[in-house]
C-alpha cells in the first residue's frame, strides 16, 4: 500500500491536462513539488513572482492547482493505490496514473484511474528490469571484447548479439518473466 501521509478532507491537487501531477495538504507544497523545487529554491522563486505581498501565479500555464474539499482524498487514493507507482526510489516523486475531473464523476469522486497510463507505466517498469538484467549479462562478458583477451568464440559473439537484440526481438513481451533469455555458452 502507498503511504501518502495525507490527513483530513482539504487537499490541493495539481494536474496537467487533467492528469494528476501532485497532491498535498497545502497549496504551496503542491506547487513546490509540481515544480520540482527544493524548499529553499521554492522560496527564492516565490519572491520573484510576489509584489507587495501578493503572489502572481498567472505565468504558470503548464499545470493547474485546485483545492478539493468535498471528498476524502486520502481514502480515494487508497482505493486507487494500484494507479500510483510504489516501485520507486525514495527520492523519486510519486507518479499518479489518475485523472482529475472538476466535477464529480458518476462514482461521486473527482478521481478516476487511468488504465492506459497505468499499463504503460507498468510495462516501462518491466522493461527497465529487463534492460538492467540484459546490461548485467553483457557486462559479464565485456572482458572478452578487450584487445588483450583471447579471441572471442563465435558462440560468445552470438550470445552477446542476442542480448543486444533482446529489446527489439522480444518487444511484444509484457513482463520480465516472459523474456526468453539466450543461453550463455
Amino acid at each position: 500500500m502507498v503511504d501518502l501521509q495525507l490527513t483530513g478532507f482539504k487537499m490541493f491537487v495539481s494536474h496537467k491536462s487533467n492528469i494528476i501531477q501532485q497532491i498535498s495538504e497545502t497549496e504551496w507544497e503542491c506547487r513546490r513539488t509540481t515544480k520540482g523545487l527544493s524548499k529553499p529554491e521554492y522560496w527564492t522563486w516565490l519572491k520573484t513572482v510576489t509584489t507587495d505581498g501578493v503572489s502572481d501565479f498567472s505565468g504558470e500555464t503548464s499545470y493547474t492547482i485546485v483545492e478539493c474539499t468535498d471528498e476524502n482524498v486520502q481514502e480515494r487514493l487508497i482505493q486507487l493505490s494500484d494507479y500510483i507507482n510504489s516501485n520507486r526510489l525514495p527520492d523519486e516523486a510519486l507518479v499518479y496514473n489518475i485523472k482529475w475531473s472538476d466535477t464529480k464523476n458518476s462514482d461521486g469522486t473527482h478521481f478516476t484511474g487511468d488504465d492506459t497510463a497505468k499499463d504503460a507505466r507498468i510495462l516501462a517498469d518491466e522493461w527497465t528490469k529487463i534492460r538492467t538484467e540484459r546490461d548485467r549479462l553483457l557486462a559479464e562478458t565485456d572482458w572478452m571484447t578487450f584487445s588483450d583477451s583471447p579471441t572471442m568464440s563465435a558462440a560468445n559473439k552470438t550470445y552477446r548479439q542476442k542480448l543486444r537484440d533482446l529489446p527489439s526481438d522480444q518487444s511484444s513481451k509484457k513482463t520480465y518473466a516472459d523474456i526468453t533469455w539466450p543461453s550463455k555458452p
